[in-house]
């Protein structure tokens, strides 16, 4: 028992290191690069800002930023955000004579650095310092093409790895909070190899109850399975409407909005009836719940089958549609079966905490019906989460959803790989298991109550 303690806290700490370390590379990869100054002038004007990401480089128009000073006469903040490979920059000081001033130049990435234009400058065209001190310099300008040329390469690093004491402390916590969930997964290893053994050695059973349950949802109807595929099909014409027509939305990521749209929305239709139907199972399927031969924890996953025959329509559907417009599949295409998993490991894992709960706390039902009505426009389908602040995509992107979402996106618009995102595929995959040895354990401790409360 001892030993055991032993090799969990060598594990622990080892982890806490590692994560942290995790922690600083995943801020340093994430984090934004910005030169900022306070500038005064005489006259009203355009600063536009040039970068060049190599030496000879040409000065381009698509490589530059435009900020008006607006102020006359008065100290106006400038900022202009920055690519992290930045060589040089080429700032012009406006289309007019005027005298210029300029202080409090500032490079920001995970710090600030302070630095002087004079340390930096090393060329300058149709522009005269009239005087130096401290951090502000004056300048006299010309109407003919201004601007000076300055070298921040070699003080791009260490604006990124600058990192404050609170930022630290931060770190250090999460590091901490994610070691001790680690520690808890790993010492319930045996309980989640047990539950995957016992759904995998049902899979017969769960497949054949799955189709069952399919034909058996619409067989009161005329139109049968049918309304299956219509409903979502409304409401994708619903939203594409809304948006494109109603709201004038355009292209998104250089696709057509409809595309960029369908990828987002046909996994959300498939996570959120799978999550609404696997939660209400038991009640359901109470006769079999009542039988004590029967294995109750394979219902969950026979809902999750029997939505899923749905959502395998409009993965057909996507394809169609983008081959429609002129893209054809391609290699990425073959990782919609990775997002697909996670989409399935999502649902299931969240649907047996619920599901195990909702026999004895009726009103989660009502929960989750909000819940996933708000989820549906906090997760980025309709809008594009580039249109919010670092502080705000940061907290939208813990919403398990948005890995989902965008990895479809990923698949079909971006081509981008999954291995590319290790740090969100990482607190993707951690909240999926965290949430299913909690539901491993409401479950087997609420099982024997089950038939008491239906």
């Amino acid at each position: 028992m001892k030993f055991k303690k032993t090799i969990l806290a060598v594990i622990g700490l080892m982890l806490v290191v590692l994560f942290f370390n995790m922690f600083i590379s995943y801020q340093k990869s994430e984090s934004k690069l910005s030169l900022q100054f306070q500038l005064n002038s005489d006259k009203i004007d355009d600063y536009q800002l040039f970068y060049i990401t190599m030496e000879g480089q040409d000065w381009t128009e698509e490589q530059s930023f435009h900020q008006a000073y607006e102020t006359l006469g008065a100290w106006q903040t400038i900022q202009y955000t920055l690519p992290k490979n930045v060589h040089s920059l080429r700032l012009d000081l406006g289309n007019q004579k005027a005298q210029v001033s300029i202080k409090d130049v500032q490079l920001i990435g995970n710090s600030k650095i302070r630095i002087s234009l004079n340390e930096i400058m090393n060329k300058q065209h149709e522009v005269k310092v009239i005087s130096q001190r401290d951090q502000q310099l004056e300048l006299d300008v010309t109407e003919k093409d201004p601007y000076l040329v300055l070298d921040i390469k070699p003080r791009i690093d260490a604006s990124l790895e600058g990192s404050s004491i609170l930022n630290n402390i931060f770190l250090s916590l999460a590091s901490i909070l994610t070691t001790l969930v680690s520690l808890y997964i790993i010492n319930s290893a045996k309980d989640i190899y047990r539950f995957l053994k016992e759904i995998y050695k049902g899979r017969r059973l769960i497949f054949s109850l799955a189709k069952n349950d399919f034909k058996t949802k619409y067989a009161s109807s005329y139109l049968g399975i049918v309304w299956g595929f219509i409903q979502p099909l409304l409401t994708i014409i619903t939203y594409w409407f809304v948006f494109q027509v109603g709201l004038r939305s355009g292209s998104v990521s250089d696709v057509p909005f409809i595309l960029w749209f369908i990828v987002a929305i046909i996994p959300w239709f498939f996570f959120s009836e799978a999550l609404s139907s696997a939660t209400n199972v038991y009640s359901e399927y109470s006769y079999l719940v009542k039988k004590v031969v029967f294995k109750i924890e394979l219902l969950p996953v026979v809902k999750i089958t029997s939505v899923l025959f749905v959502h395998l329509f409009f993965i057909v559907f996507i394809f169609v549609m983008y081959t429609g417009y002129g893209y054809n599949p391609n290699i990425y295409n073959i990782q919609l079966i990775y997002y697909l998993i996670c989409t399935i490991a999502l649902a299931f894992s969240v649907s047996l905490l619920t599901s195990a709960i909702v026999l004895f706390f009726k009103d989660l039902n009502q929960i989750i019906i909000i819940i996933l009505q708000i989820g549906f426009w906090f997760t980025p389908i309709g809008w594009p989460y580039t249109m919010l602040s670092d502080f705000w995509s940061t907290i939208f992107k813990l919403n398990p959803m948005f890995y989902i979402v965008e990895g479809y996106r990923d698949t079909f618009i971006r081509q981008v790989v999954f291995v590319d995102h290790p740090y969100y595929t990482l607190y993707f995959w951690m909240f999926c298991v965290t949430t299913l040895v909690i539901g491993i354990k409401s479950f087997n401790k609420l099982k024997p109550h089950f038939a008491d409360v239906i």
